[in-house]
């Protein structure tokens, strides 16, 4: 077995680790944007927002199916996993892998029969084809959690990027097939789509399962200990009540509010395009946090010194990676009606404040890492529960007058407090030292980017405003944060070190860039 599979031991420093990792999940994260942006406009400008709302909705439930069933099992495989990975233990690692797939299968068969038939009882008819699709797709995407949490445990993500890739890909040509040959029969063409996405999902799940095979095939199954077994069932449990709550929370649970309350089923498809495109764009900062939540679960298995640091550092790194993407989505925002159709005008105003409120959800990750790495998920659920009961009394409230915009507003309100109270709890446990000048420069640089963006788009109408835009943008954020510090020396070798996958060319750019970012003699 190559030993970089098995886990770092504890001399690896965990920010080359951490960087590979990040630059190989985001490599999967920037195919996946860029085939989802290319495919929703596609979908959105054949279909319309009208008859779109029904099929948004069912992908909608298929992902909250997903995330409900594969979250508890998988976060236990991943924590537990990367204990035994980096304390000896691989044998146990092996068993753990095998036990929790088995029981992710089941779990995988289970869903799937009852959402077939629950979709043939209270499903639209003439939707059943396309119902019965998406629920196929959910099994692979089930399964494929727990060798994608496998390689994720082992700190070597790249393990995942090929077949994720490789399925988005597939997805993405056969989508565009639908688009050249059923382009006039909408009921056809969204089945079409319905089964890219079910070809795409089967084959990313069985090369991802290949992957952990060849690593991890040549070990012998060791024996899960009793007091092991009774961990993780409790971690398992606790999970799953956690990621119930984060549908609630920080997902797009408010669409079930607007499916129901909302007469204009519009809303649903604005709502939904809304979030999806702001997730989407999210998951590239998100590639950091996963990478550095692998580490983390790894580091308390090597020892917890280091977790306060990495915390406020992984923070710190995720607003610098969110806070661009996201405003820059909101400023850009009244060019939807361009990308899409002219009747998707009203989702301008709801993409707007989604993608600003996102930002407290990006910077929630790395603490709710941190007392999950600890085991400390109880303030979580219980938090979750209070934040959950004030996004859906905020949905009853809002959506049959707003609509979308209630149900953003809502669902910012909710995730908002969500991070407050998440961030408070964890520097009161865990005597973090947040230096918030430091993130307070950063939201200063972000306001000067949109100032620029804002005056930008304005004088410049068009695609050549929008594509302007991104060029003005990136440079007015580089500049402010030189102007105001807001990186520190220190962060240039962990920031540069994502350059050593870039081809080796662009390296010395790249290094030049983050040094010119934080001088030598940058503020503390």
């Amino acid at each position: 077995m190559n030993n970089e599979n098995a886990g770092p031991a504890g001399s690896v420093d965990n920010t080359r680790t951490v960087a590979r990792n990040s630059f190989w999940y985001g490599l999967e994260l920037f195919f996946g944007l860029g085939a989802t942006l290319l495919t929703s406009i596609a979908v959105a400008r054949v279909v319309g927002p009208v008859k779109l709302s029904y099929f948004q909705y069912l992908v909608f439930l298929t992902n909250v199916t997903v995330g409900v069933g594969a979250f508890g099992v998988s976060s236990a495989a991943r924590k537990y996993m990367a204990e035994c990975l980096n304390s000896g233990q691989p044998e146990v690692a092996r068993a753990l892998y095998l036990s929790t797939l088995k029981i992710q299968a089941s779990i995988a068969v289970a869903a799937s029969a009852i959402s077939l038939a629950l979709a043939y009882w209270l499903g639209d008819p003439h939707q059943l084809a396309v119902a019965a699709l998406l629920i196929m797709a959910m099994a692979p995407r089930l399964v494929a959690t727990i060798p994608s949490q496998a390689n994720n445990a082992a700190e070597v993500m790249r393990r995942n990027t090929g077949p994720a890739v490789t399925g988005v890909t597939v997805n993405t040509g056969l989508t565009i097939l639908c688009l050249l040959f059923l382009r006039g029969q909408a009921d056809r063409f969204l089945i079409g789509v319905a089964a890219a996405t079910a070809v795409g999902s089967y084959l990313e799940c069985a090369m991802k399962l290949s992957t952990v095979e060849r690593w991890m095939g040549g070990l012998a199954r060791g024996t899960i200990s009793p007091e092991l077994k009774r961990h993780m069932f409790a971690y398992s449990g606790q999970g799953l009540a956690l990621m119930l709550l984060n549908v609630v929370v920080f997902d797009k649970s408010d669409m079930v509010v607007l499916q129901a309350l909302s007469g204009d089923k519009a809303q649903v498809t604005f709502f939904a395009l809304a979030c999806n495109l702001t997730d989407r764009v999210l998951m590239i900062p998100s590639s950091f946090g996963t990478s550095l939540a692998a580490t983390m679960m790894a580091q308390y298995g090597r020892g917890q010194a280091r977790l306060r640091q990495m915390t406020v550092d992984g923070a710190r790194y995720a607003l610098f990676l969110a806070l661009p993407l996201l405003v820059g989505m909101a400023c850009l925002s009244p060019l939807v009606p361009l990308l899409y159709k002219p009747q998707f005008a009203p989702m301008i105003s709801t993409l707007s404040m989604v993608a600003l409120f996102a930002i407290s959800k990006a910077m929630v990750a790395a603490p709710t890492m941190l007392l999950q790495a600890t085991a400390r998920q109880g303030f979580l659920i219980g938090w979750g529960c209070v934040c959950g009961a004030v996004d859906i009394g905020l949905d009853f409230i809002l959506i049959p007058r707003y609509g979308a915009n209630g149900a953003a507003i809502a669902n910012g309100v909710g995730q908002t407090m969500g991070a407050l109270g998440i961030w408070i709890y964890a520097k009161r446990t865990n005597g973090l030292d947040l230096r918030s000048s430091r993130f307070g420069r950063m939201m200063l640089s972000g306001a000067l980017m949109a100032a620029g963006v804002l005056a930008f788009t304005h004088a410049v109408p068009g695609y050549p405003g929008m594509f302007g835009s991104i060029a003005v943008g990136a440079a007015i954020w580089f500049l402010a944060l030189r102007l105001t510090g807001s990186l520190k020396p220190e962060d240039v070798s962990r920031i540069a070190s994502v350059g050593g996958h870039l081809p080796a060319r662009f390296r010395p750019h790249w290094n030049r860039l983050i040094g010119w970012l934080a001088p030598a003699g940058s503020a503390a």
